[in-house]
């Protein structure tokens, strides 16, 4: 059988020529003009309230420009049809909160933002009205025994039910915020002398807290097929790291329809698979728009609504230690429990402001 050989200075030839086609592309880039992005809104519960202002980054194909995102000379004043007003001092990097503590969202009553830059360009919001909210009747929990590794641990999965009126359509979000227990390895109770804590059930000084937990996804409802009927809502995850109380704030809010539809495109936007079938993302403009230009509309919103704020605090009397350092032990950190979890009350600490909450008992 013959073999045929490449001649040596061909090979060469050949590979010389393959890589010296080979052209480096620099990624394209778009430019865009920054936008103005608002967040904020006015309750019905006490102030301050918070409005946060930034400009939407440049973008390339890979990252966002956040160099001077944050607005932080600008004036920010949410006035109400009665002609009271409040005027927004800045606080943090962007982040503006009223100053009058005396003005506070009611029901029925119509709000706006009016926001001056430094750059003469006066933005302003459209009259957004208070409507009411449905009280929370009661909350319940429902055990979760599953668990994701590195994640999370069992969880109590808590829910609110709501009568919704018939008469009127209605739209709804809510907020879920909270302490819950902690444990970590702790330290020795007398630091002269005592040996270190070698596992976590060895000391018990400073080896529990509260750590403070919120929900951030965004939690909506059009009572379009349940009108006149009870809600119930789950609102919350409570995690269970350790044995202890869960002390949880809950929050219902009315929105207005325009406010319910922002967030539903928000959801849809921010929820996507990536697949060649999703459609193709569009800014989130909202119902805030240049005063001398009603072309040039900023993008986030402005919204009023009125709020049912409900505590409760979870007494799990069901669980046992033991069984907790099989589920759980996972979690648990070094060192003092209030130093290792951010955001957690000091040892033993409970939180204040769920005097009068309802319990929910764990049998």
């Amino acid at each position: 059988m013959c073999k045929h050989h490449l001649p040596g200075t061909l090979f060469f030839a050949f590979i010389f020529l393959a890589y010296g086609c080979i052209k480096e592309i620099a990624a394209p880039i778009r430019h865009s003009i920054p936008h103005l992005v608002v967040e904020g809104s006015i309750t019905t519960e006490h102030s301050p309230y918070t409005i946060q202002l930034n400009y939407s980054g440049s973008f390339t194909t890979s990252q966002v420009d956040s160099t001077q995102i944050f607005i932080d000379n600008a004036m920010v004043v949410i006035h109400d049809t009665d002609g009271d007003s409040t005027v927004c001092n800045l606080t943090f990097p962007g982040t503006y909160q009223s100053s009058n503590s005396n003005f506070v969202g009611q029901v029925g009553h119509t709000y706006i933002i009016r926001i001056h830059l430094a750059n003469g360009k006066t933005y302003i919001s459209k009259p957004e009205t208070i409507l009411p909210v449905s009280p929370v009747d009661s909350v319940s929990i429902a055990y979760d025994s599953s668990t994701i590794y590195d994640v999370r641990p069992n969880q109590f999965i808590v829910s609110v039910h709501s009568r919704d009126p018939a008469a009127l359509q209605n739209y709804y979000r809510w907020t879920a915020s909270g302490y819950v227990a902690r444990k970590s390895w702790g330290q020795p109770c007398n630091p002269y002398g005592s040996p270190p804590c070698t596992d976590p059930y060895m000391c018990k000084c400073y080896a529990l807290c509260e750590q403070y937990i919120e929900d951030n996804h965004i939690n909506i409802l059009s009572d379009k097929l349940v009108a006149g009927n009870e809600i119930t809502r789950e609102v919350f995850y409570s995690p269970i790291y350790w044995y202890g109380k869960h002390f949880l704030e809950i929050k219902q809010y009315s929105l207005n329809k325009d406010a319910y539809y922002f967030w539903q495109q928000y959801i849809t936007q921010t929820t996507r698979t990536g697949s060649i079938l999703d459609p193709l993302p569009s800014s989130l403009l909202g119902n805030i728009y240049n005063e001398a230009d009603s072309n040039d509309i900023a993008l986030g919103l402005f919204s009023a609504s009125d709020v049912f704020v409900k505590k409760v605090i979870i007494i799990p009397y069901a669980y046992q230690e033991y069984w907790l350092r099989s589920t759980a032990s996972e979690f648990i950190k070094q060192g003092d429990c209030h130093v290792a979890y951010p955001n957690s009350l000091p040892d033993l600490q409970e939180p204040s402001g769920w005097e009068n909450a309802d319990t929910i008992e764990f049998r």
